[in-house]
C-alpha cells in the first residue's frame, strides 16, 4: 500500500492510471468536479477503484463536499447550503438534515470520506475560506461544526476536520502562496485550535493547513513540520486518528518542493496520508521510491493508522434512477429552506476544482 491520496484526471481511468494504481496500490483517491458529470458513471468509476484495490479493506474514496461554493456535484444537479448559511439559521434540524442529504449523495456516488467540516474561524481576509466557515468565533464553529459532523458520521460517511491548527487568520490563499501566521502553541489553543481540540474525540481524521508559523517552526510549513504534527497534534494533544495533508500540489508547497519530496517530508512529520490531487500519475513512481526509503518504524505506524481508518469504511448500493430523481427533488426543496447570504466572496481555485 502506498500511503497517499491521489487525484484522478477524468471521468474514467486511463490505462496508465489502471496500471499504476494496480501496481502501487494507493491508499485512496479524491474526486473533483472533473470526475463527476453523471451519477451512474461516477459510481462505475468508484466501483472500479475498489476492484483495483487488493486486501480486505476498501480504499479511501474522498471528496471536498462542504456545501456552498465548495461542492463537486453541481454538474449532476446536487448543491448543498454553505456552512455560513446553515450556521445563520441557528437551527439544529436544518444543519442535521443538510449533513444527511450530503451523505446520501456521497453514498450513491461510492464516496466514503468527506473532507469536511471546515473548523477554521472566519475572518475578513481573502484566504480561500470566506463562506466556508461556521462562524467568526471558536464557540460558534465548535457548536455548529459539531452538529454537522455528528450527523454526517451517523449517516455513514467518514469526516475530516480541517485545517489544523486553524488558518482563518491567513492573509493570502495557500493555493497561490504560503501564508504566514503568528502565535505560539498556547496562542492557538486559546483560540484558532479550540474547535479541533474540542471535537477531537469525534473526528476520525484531520487535515493539516499549509501555513508557516515561525513561533512553532520557523523553517517548515505546518503540513511538513514535525514540530506541528508530531510534537503538537500527536504528542501534546494526543490525537490518534488519521492525519491528511492539504493538497501538496498547491502553490504554498509546490513552489518549493516536488510531490515526492513533500510526501516524504509529510510522512516524516507525522502525517499519514499526503494528498497529491493533480497530475498524480506524473509523480507516483517518484513518490513510491521516496516512500520506500523512509524508516520502517514510521511506515509501520502509518500503515496501522490507515488500516484502522479504512476498516469501518463501506460502500452502499447506489440509488435507482427513480430514487435519484426523488433525492434531487428533496434536496432542492430543502435548499429553499436555507436562506443564502449571496454575499460576494473572493475567488479561489478551491471552488473551481
Amino acid at each position: 500500500m502506498l500511503p497517499v491520496i491521489v487525484g484522478i484526471e477524468g471521468l474514467t481511468l486511463t490505462p496508465r492510471e489502471r496500471e499504476l494504481f494496480t501496481r502501487l496500490q494507493p491508499a485512496g483517491y479524491i474526486l473533483f468536479s472533473r470526475n463527476i458529470t453523471d451519477y451512474e458513471l461516477t459510481r462505475e468509476l468508484t466501483d472500479e477503484l475498489r476492484a483495483l484495490t487488493s486486501g480486505p479493506d476498501e480504499p479511501i474514496i474522498a471528496i471536498d463536499q462542504e456545501g456552498g461554493r465548495v461542492v463537486r456535484t453541481a454538474d449532476i444537479g446536487v448543491q448543498h447550503p454553505s456552512a455560513a448559511d446553515l450556521s445563520a439559521t441557528a437551527d439544529d434540524s436544518l444543519v442535521t438534515r443538510a449533513a444527511y442529504y450530503n451523505a446520501q449523495c456521497l453514498h450513491t456516488l461510492g464516496v466514503n470520506t468527506n473532507f469536511a467540516p471546515v473548523l477554521d474561524i472566519a475572518s475578513p481576509h481573502a484566504n480561500a475560506l470566506p463562506s466556508r466557515c461556521w462562524g467568526a468565533d471558536s464557540q460558534t464553529v465548535t457548536s455548529w461544526g459539531g452538529v454537522w459532523n455528528r450527523a454526517h458520521t451517523r449517516a455513514g460517511i467518514a469526516t475530516c476536520g480541517k485545517h489544523f491548527p486553524g488558518m482563518g487568520g491567513a492573509e493570502c490563499d495557500p493555493h497561490f502562496e504560503l501564508p504566514v501566521l503568528h502565535g505560539t502553541k498556547d496562542d492557538f489553543l486559546a483560540d484558532a485550535a479550540i474547535p479541533f481540540h474540542a471535537l477531537m474525540p469525534e473526528l476520525p481524521s484531520m487535515m493539516i493547513a499549509h501555513v508557516l508559523i515561525p513561533e512553532i517552526d520557523p523553517a517548515l510549513p505546518t503540513s511538513l513540520s514535525p514540530a506541528l504534527v508530531q510534537d503538537f497534534l500527536r504528542s501534546q494533544l494526543g490525537y490518534e486518528g488519521i492525519i491528511f495533508t492539504d493538497d501538496l500540489c498547491m502553490g504554498a508547497i509546490a513552489k518549493q518542493y516536488t510531490p515526492a519530496e513533500s510526501v516524504a517530508m509529510a510522512l516524516r512529520a507525522g502525517c499519514d496520508l499526503p494528498l497529491v490531487c493533480h497530475n498524480a500519475c506524473e509523480h507516483l513512481e517518484a513518490i513510491a521510491d521516496a516512500v520506500s526509503r523512509l524508516p520502517e518504524d514510521i511506515m509501520e505506524e502509518v500503515e496501522r493508522r490507515i488500516n484502522a481508518f479504512r476498516f469501518p469504511l463501506s460502500s452502499r448500493r447506489p440509488m435507482t434512477f427513480i430514487e435519484w430523481h426523488d433525492f434531487l427533488s428533496d434536496t432542492c426543496a430543502f435548499n429553499a429552506q436555507v436562506p443564502s447570504s449571496c454575499s460576494a466572496t473572493p475567488g479561489s481555485p478551491v471552488q473551481d476544482y
